[in-house]
């Protein structure tokens, strides 16, 4: 075999008579593979694992909707349903808005529904029929009794006086 040295390293030129082979002696082989057999059980392991609870956990989740709301009795959806909104006759639900009125000459639909107890709907029927929704700036989103029924207090007693 011959050997040469140039700039860019040693270089052997030849042919191989015999082969060689090289082996770790036992102490160190040993302690190697037992440090690959530790490798590969540690990876056999899994990273998440399940865990059980013996004793209660207090755990407090944040909820809309209160122990009271929770916990309603019989006799208090009873209530509830006793109070859905039923429809009257027409002339006592005339004479209802009439009154409320009396007191006030520019309502909200939601205190006329309120006041009457008649569902949406149904008073809205005898709201347009009897009222006038203003739509403007002082007395926005609120109703008013038409000019015919402004005065239905001194037509009344006027009919009686003439009876």
């Amino acid at each position: 075999a011959v050997v040469s040295t140039q700039s860019t390293g040693i270089h052997m030129e030849g042919v191989v008579k015999t082969r060689f082979d090289t082996y770790q002696n036992q102490d160190s082989s040993r302690s190697y593979l037992s440090l690959k057999k530790f490798e590969v059980e540690r990876k056999l392991v899994p990273e998440r694992t399940i865990k059980f609870n013996t004793k209660a956990v207090n755990s407090f989740r944040p909820s809309t909707v209160s122990q009271k709301q929770l916990y309603t009795t019989r006799a208090q959806k009873e209530e509830k349903l006793a109070a859905k909104r039923i429809r009257l006759d027409k002339t006592t639900v005339e004479s209802m808005i009439l009154k409320a009125f009396k007191k006030n000459q520019y309502i909200s639909q939601k205190n006329l529904i309120s006041i009457t107890g008649q569902p949406e709907a149904y008073l809205k029927e005898f709201l347009s029929e009897m009222c006038v929704y203003n739509t403007k700036a002082p007395h926005k989103n609120t109703w008013e009794l038409k000019p015919e029924y402004r005065h239905y207090e001194s037509s009344a007693s006027k009919e009686m006086e003439t009876d």
